[in-house]
């Protein structure tokens, strides 16, 4: 079965149940969903109060398997960073995600692909 990591904007979506969230995840059922540790963080980032933090929390690890920073990870992180233009506005959190899934060899499943335009070997579903 495939795998698929899913970004912060599909999970939330999901999460609210948003029709183009909903569509996304329908084009890939039957695949594995995963995560990454920044992904985790942007979504616990936005709980409201600690009640909120640990249900999400304990939501995000019981549904999915969350991909791990390996030292891949962090050559890719680095090569991400080498190719960016310089002045190019791509967010912290989405050079991790990509880093991430380029190092465990899975695509990304993302409602925002200007994020991680001009990100190469990145593949996006």
């Amino acid at each position: 079965m495939e795998t698929v990591l899913i970004d912060t904007s599909v999970l939330i979506g999901r999460f609210r149940r948003e029709p183009k969230a909903m569509a996304a995840l329908a084009k890939v059922e039957g695949r594995t969903f995963v995560l990454c540790d920044a992904i985790v963080a942007e979504v616990l980032a936005g709980t409201r109060n600690k009640n909120d933090y640990a249900a999400t929390k304990r939501e995000l690890f019981d549904k999915f398997h969350v991909l791990p920073f390996t030292l891949e990870v962090s050559l890719h992180f680095r090569r991400i960073l080498d190719d960016v233009s310089l002045g190019r506005d791509i967010h912290f959190a989405d050079q991790l995600i990509a880093a991430t899934a380029m190092a465990h060899g899975v695509p990304v499943l993302t409602l925002n692909r200007k994020h991680f335009a001009g990100i190469k070997d990145l593949t996006l579903v």
